[in-house]
């Protein structure tokens, strides 16, 4: 698998510095030519517990109305509620692998533990709606000690919800659960062995 991942929505990198820029702004620093949000923004969209929670927020509309138009349409509106509540909850963007990825590296050198469990991630995987996933990936988040690729968890939210909303890719690699276990996997057996 190439280091860089396969985006499936944020296919340009217009799109992946507006969302990266909106996640440094949200923490508290100003990026790309805007001012810092408030430490509240955050904080709101932190104690949201469902989707709709999130797309009241300042937090949220500051994400919204920032996007690209070809990525604003209202049906993709409660994705991008999710991706505002998991990225808000993200201390530490990793670049150098994927969400997946990280999910499953080792906790610590020579452990043999993944951040997340076979089990857990198997779960994950079979998030009924929205709300259950913004829960597991808060969990996975919070397993990863808060740092993992804010883009590459931004897009797999976004393509989560584009296949659940119109059904997957023909290309049975572009599933997301299939990438997501191609990717989680691969870096298992880096210290599996296998």
């Amino acid at each position: 698998m190439s280091e860089q991942p396969y985006y499936q929505v944020l296919r340009d990198e217009a799109s992946r510095e507006v969302v990266h820029h909106w996640w440094q702004r949200l923490r508290g620093n100003p990026a790309g030519g805007r001012s810092a949000m408030p430490p509240a923004a955050r904080a709101i969209l932190r104690r949201s517990r469902a989707v709709d929670d999130t797309l009241l927020t300042e937090g949220f509309r500051q994400l919204w109305f920032a996007l690209p138009a070809n990525l604003r349409k209202g049906w993709r509106m409660p994705a991008w509620g999710t991706v505002a509540a998991v990225l808000a909850d993200v201390e530490t963007h990793v670049a150098a692998k994927s969400f997946a990825a990280t999910l499953g590296a080792q906790t610590e050198r020579g452990s043999g533990k993944p951040f997340m469990s076979e089990l857990r991630f198997s779960q994950l995987q079979h998030s009924h709606d929205l709300d259950e996933l913004l829960r597991r990936l808060r969990r996975a988040v919070h397993l990863l000690d808060r740092a993992t690729n804010v883009l590459s968890l931004a897009d797999d939210i976004l393509h989560w919800h584009q296949e659940q909303t119109y059904g997957p890719d023909i290309r049975p690699q572009h599933h997301l659960p299939v990438r997501w276990a191609t990717e989680y996997f691969t870096e298992l057996s880096r210290y599996h062995g296998g």
